[in-house]
């Protein structure tokens, strides 16, 4: 019996985005907990090996006749909410999870693992190693199993908030006047404690 998943291949370089491997997360429609992460490729990165992947699995699955509409794990990026992620701009993006064990994780620079969550986070830069995997159940497609991921190099770090400096700008001048006074502002709130 032909199994539907396909070789094992290395990413080129992406920016990493919604890291969750040093914990699972739950998966909201499986229930499942899973380490995951979102890979966010250059337009240009050569992603060849994994398309070649992608075709494997769906030979593997449904031969030469694979249904029609399979949802397929490369995507457009700018078919995203590019309010809440500005990064998918003009890229490819892909998710790649593994529901039993958590990936192995090196640091190219070191050499060394990495265990230290600070350390492996949304925003920096990292290659995997992957298997895609023929899906048949509410829908039918294909996915990446991950494997393991190299941190390549640092980036600015991918958060949802913005700054304290930036959500105060237009505060802090105005109550430069207020910083310094007087304390004693709650007794005219309570006043004498001793009623």
């Amino acid at each position: 019996m032909a199994t539907s998943i396909s070789k094992k291949v290395v990413t080129p370089t992406f920016r990493a985005s919604f890291v969750h491997v040093f914990e699972p997360r739950q998966n909201e429609q499986s229930g499942k907990l899973e380490y995951s992460v979102k890979m966010i490729f250059d337009k240009d990165a050569d992603l060849a090996p994994v398309k070649e992947i992608i075709k494997e699995a769906i030979r593997n699955k449904w031969g030469t006749n694979p249904p029609k509409y399979l949802k397929l794990p490369l995507r457009d990026g700018n078919l995203s909410d590019l309010d809440k992620y500005p990064e998918d701009t003009d890229k490819i993006i892909a998710n790649a999870k593994s529901v039993m064990y958590p990936p192995g994780l090196i640091d190219a620079k070191t050499k060394q693992e990495i265990i230290d969550p600070k350390e492996f986070y949304s925003g920096c830069y990292a290659r995997a190693s992957i298997v895609a995997y023929a899906y048949d159940n509410v829908s039918k497609g294909v996915a990446f199993g991950l494997q393991n991921l190299l941190k390549i190099r640092d980036g600015e770090p991918l958060v949802n908030r913005a700054s304290a400096e930036s959500d105060f700008a237009g505060v802090i001048d105005s109550v430069q006047n207020e910083v310094g006074e007087d304390s004693n502002a709650n007794d005219d709130i309570l006043g004498d404690l001793n009623d």
